[in-house]
């Protein structure tokens, strides 16, 4: 098993470049062909901007609940236009500074496409910490060019309802994910650890930082409302049906 450091800093852990499934027996890459309307058809939409992109941290969510991926996850390549992935202002239980989204006129972010059944989005609401870190919500009026199935005007997503963490007043992007047409200065998840920890606790050993903030939920709870100077709306309010 991974140093929980090292897991903390891998953040948004392992994406494949491609469209992918992901079943009982593990994930493959897989063509966009494979996922036409009669496969993903009476599924939901979700948008996967963060860890929720990568197989095996998927793989983790369902790892006692097999029987959900008796039907495949489906995830599919996808651009999302005017939008940027970024840093929420608050840290996960296992130590990174996880995803959100930000209005970002003229990007275009490279996302993923989750299709997922009734019971696979409740599995996900569970590990979403719905209502506390994020809201699940429906987006209208966007442009997601998805790979090989032309284009979706909504979806939903989680989005975090502690806001966009910022460094001189602008939400900070994650380096992991590629976007074209970027505003803002991005960060790798080591740097933007290393940033909210010169904020909080400016002397700290930055793997202490890391380690307390997994042990121990109370200094997490601490340091996520530390975090709230230093965070922005998503910028799109107009756009947003919470459901």
């Amino acid at each position: 098993m991974k140093c929980p450091i090292e897991h903390a800093k891998s953040y948004p852990f392992d994406i494949p470049d491609g469209s992918f499934v992901l079943g009982k027996d593990g994930w493959r890459e897989i063509r966009a062909a494979e996922t036409d309307e009669t496969v993903i058809e009476n599924r939901h939409a979700v948008i996967a901007s963060g860890s929720n992109a990568s197989p095996t941290r998927l793989a983790d969510k369902y790892v006692d609940h097999g029987h959900l991926l008796d039907d495949p996850i489906y995830a599919t390549r996808a651009i999302m236009f005017d939008f940027d992935t970024v840093y929420s202002a608050h840290f996960s239980r296992y130590g990174s500074i996880p995803a959100t989204l930000a209005h970002a006129p003229g990007a275009a972010a490279d996302v993923f496409v989750t299709w997922l059944t009734d019971g696979q989005l409740e599995r996900m609401h569970e590990t979403e910490s719905i209502g506390i870190n994020y809201d699940f919500t429906q987006l209208f009026g966007i442009e997601l060019t998805i790979r090989g199935k032309g284009h979706l005007d909504n979806a939903h997503a989680y989005l975090s309802r502690k806001g966009c963490l910022t460094k001189d007043g602008a939400p900070v992007p994650l380096a992991e994910i590629n976007t074209e047409g970027r505003r803002w200065a991005p960060m790798s998840q080591e740097q933007v650890l290393d940033y909210t920890r010169s904020l909080i606790d400016p002397h700290a050993d930055s793997d202490t930082f890391i380690k307390t903030g997994v042990t121990s939920p109370a200094r997490r709870k601490q340091r996520t409302q530390a975090l709230e100077q230093y965070a922005l709306p998503h910028g799109w309010h107009s756009l947003i049906f919470k459901s």
